[in-house]
């Protein structure tokens, strides 16, 4: 796969070829998913483990640029299997988070009510109007 863009990942370049070599001894993309051993991956590319999203983009890169490659020199799994994987990481995630809390933290102080899983949530943006249009436009909703 050429690579258009280098990967990016904390402010260093991704080095692909330690990842491939990460996942690959660990069994591959579908194991590394499987078993939730992302951390160690993150930890092997001397990524900080404060990214909160280390996962879900070493995972999107790795599928990008180096899953193809792994099928084709190793084997190790099959399209379908990787895709079966991330459905059920896929579900476990919202079976802990779905009901967990009623309530997400708002900067603002007011709470914001978690809604269905399956309905996208608007994106919320931080307005720099000052206070006094801000409860002008108040007025006008009511």
């Amino acid at each position: 796969t050429p690579v258009n863009r280098i990967p990016i990942m904390a402010k260093q370049v991704l080095d692909l070829y330690t990842l491939y070599r990460l996942v690959t001894e660990k069994g591959g993309l579908v194991e590394v998913i499987n078993k939730k051993i992302w951390r160690e991956i993150t930890k092997g590319l001397n990524l900080p483990t404060s990214i909160t999203s280390a996962a879900f983009t070493l995972r999107t890169q790795y599928m990008k640029y180096l899953y193809p490659y792994e099928c084709e020199k190793r084997a190790l799994s099959s399209p379908g299997e990787l895709q079966a994987a991330i459905d059920s990481n896929r579900r476990e995630g919202r079976r802990q988070t779905f009901g967990a809390t009623l309530f997400n933290y708002s900067p603002v102080g007011t709470p914001a009510v978690l809604s269905s899983p399956k309905l996208p949530m608007p994106a919320l943006t931080i307005s720099t109007h000052s206070c006094s249009q801000i409860s002008q436009v108040h007025n006008i909703k009511k």
